[in-house]
């Protein structure tokens, strides 16, 4: 039925059971009819009993001539029923004219079933991109994926078979509605010339229409084990990955011998093409976490390495906190990137298809260019969004290896290095909710490396801002400074936050530890501040806190002779 048209004009007269005149649809046929078999045929006999309302065809249509012959025209929604039997949904205009003194009805059917497809197909695209792109398992998205094409189209069975990584071999992907020992009986099976519908579209690299199992010369091999289940038609098309190269092959079974209609080779093609984006980021995903092991293993090697010769190290905690250090660091980088490359991936994929329709000159509707306007942005946005987190993370590697070897000692105020700290503070965050209270006089002198204690000091206070008012409208910060005992120097900044529990304050120093997991934060920002006070500044960090009691963070630096003058001074 491929002929059918998709706009006919018939003309009826004006009786009760509408007989057909003429048809000005040329020689295409009419819901699958020549037009000249349509000659004196009532219009009730092109139209199911019921309509999908429940309301009889032809009593309906009586009713209908009854309100156009006092209106001269009208249009409505009716479902008409092709010759095979299937229900279609068309838009119906009718105009009364007059010829030869006799009163007709001129019959325009607008078959809006393609148009109904191409919906539901698009909006399979937006839920299964979706699940891509949250980082569903491909089980479940190839499941979802086999039976929305299903439930477009009576008597589907569809599977999608994944070629293995030699190139030779399959293993089965999905098929939920298929005979489970069928299924089985796929796994491993090899790909060739004459393998089935799918073995010789993945061989091949081309679709493969098969009408009658039973007879074609490519099932020879296979349709003992197809005919037992019923199956006698399948079409299998192959799933390319992003280099054009054969990554599996989705197909359709029915049981029954039969072609496809253009309805089904578009659901085909659409169906493998997304099943080539899900399978890519899977197999993308799995390569990224066989890096992570690798580099994990590497780090677990080298760790056992230098725990072999530790009369070399000064500190074998130095040693295992690196090791944690560099794993973390793989871990943290992956999320953001492969997000990153995922919605990257989408939108090659969205611009490949739009550039596709572009150049095949089918007409654009303006919802279509929205929609893909709408999801560009999105994708960008997502892309921007993991980059910058990348980028944060990559600041605050640097800061390790590179932030404090560049400083040199120095003289210089204490007051004014904690007043240049809050003031960089407010200058990334928004902090108008947050006063900070420094009790320290002016011309308080110390001796050592200004610019690390103030990033030192930075970090701490950004700590508070970002977590210790959470859900509150205003908050203090107070920074005050003392002499021990021991003549060191003793800086306490003390919040009058929410506090912490007491698990929390255990690991606050853990490198990639948050209590704020997957809101940007990167778990580092103690970490670095613990590092740079216990080396560089050869101090000391301690944190204390409980729940509803805010959070005292206290730095011991050591001071030399000049510097208890200056603090007494």
């Amino acid at each position: 039925m491929d002929d059918m048209t998709h706009v006919a004009i018939l003309l009826v007269k004006a009786t009760s059971d509408l007989p057909i005149v003429g048809t000005a649809s040329g020689r295409a046929k009419v819901l699958g009819y020549d037009p000249q078999a349509l000659a004196g045929m009532p219009l009730s006999l092109l139209c199911p009993l019921r309509q999908p309302d429940g309301r009889p065809s032809a009593e309906t249509l009586d009713g209908v001539l009854a309100q156009l012959l006092r209106t001269g025209s009208m249009s409505l929604p009716w479902t008409f029923q092709t010759r095979d039997g299937q229900a279609r949904p068309h838009e119906l205009h009718l105009t009364v004219t007059e010829r030869d003194g006799e009163t007709q009805v001129a019959v325009c059917l607008v078959d809006v079933s393609r148009m109904q497809f191409a919906e539901v197909l698009n909006q399979a695209k937006n839920e299964l991109l979706e699940m891509v792109a949250t980082g569903q398992p491909l089980t479940p998205v190839l499941n979802r994926l086999t039976a929305l094409i299903e439930s477009q189209f009576v008597g589907l069975y569809c599977t999608v078979l994944l070629l293995d990584l030699d190139g030779r071999h399959v293993h089965v992907g999905a098929g939920p509605r298929m005979p489970t020992a069928y299924m089985q009986a796929l796994e491993g099976a090899p790909i060739g010339p004459t393998a089935g519908s799918c073995g010789t579209a993945m061989h091949d690299d081309r679709l493969v229409i098969v009408d009658d199992i039973a007879t074609h010369p490519l099932w020879a091999a296979y349709r003992e084990l197809a005919l037992p289940y019923g199956f006698k038609a399948c079409w299998s098309s192959p799933i390319h990955g992003p280099s054009q190269n054969v990554i599996g092959s989705f197909a359709m079974y029915y049981r029954e011998v039969r072609r496809p209609s253009p309805e089904e080779l578009e659901a085909l093609s659409t169906a493998s093409h997304l099943a080539g984006i899900a399978i890519d980021q899977e197999r993308r995903a799995e390569e990224r976490r066989r890096s992570a092991q690798w580099l994990e293993e590497q780090v677990h090697a080298r760790t056992a390495e230098l725990l072999a010769t530790q009369d070399e190290l000064v500190n074998s905690r130095k040693l295992a906190a690196l090791g944690q250090l560099l794993a973390g660091i793989a871990h943290q980088m992956n999320t953001p990137l492969g997000n990153a490359l995922l919605s990257a991936t989408a939108l090659r994929a969205g611009s490949a298809a739009f550039a596709d329709r572009m150049a095949s000159g089918t007409p654009l509707k303006r919802q279509e260019l929205a929609d893909w306007v709408a999801q560009a942005s999105t994708g960008t946005e997502l892309v921007e969004q993991n980059v910058e987190r990348a980028l944060r993370l990559i600041n605050r590697f640097k800061q390790l290896t590179e932030g404090s070897g560049r400083d040199a000692r120095s003289r210089f105020d204490l007051r004014k290095a904690v007043l240049v700290a809050w003031a960089r503070v407010q200058a990334r965050l928004s902090v108008d909710h947050v006063e900070l209270s420094c009790e320290l006089p002016d011309g308080f002198l110390l001796d050592g490396y200004a610019e690390v204690l103030q990033q030192v000091l930075e970090q701490l206070m950004e700590n508070a801002c970002l977590h210790a008012f959470h859900g509150r409208h205003a908050g203090q910060i107070r920074v005050s400074a003392r002499r021990s005992a021991e003549a060191r120097l003793v800086l306490e900044l003390r919040d009058d936050g929410v506090g912490m529990p007491a698990a929390d304050v255990a690991r606050a120093f853990e490198p990639f530890f948050t209590t704020s997991f997957g809101q940007g934060d990167s778990g580092l920002g103690l970490f670095v501040a613990h590092s740079f006070v216990t080396g560089l500044l050869g101090g000391s960090l301690q944190l204390e806190s409980e729940p509803g009691q805010g959070t005292t963070l206290r730095l011991e630096l050591p001071l030399k002779a000049d510097a208890k003058l200056a603090m007494a001074a």
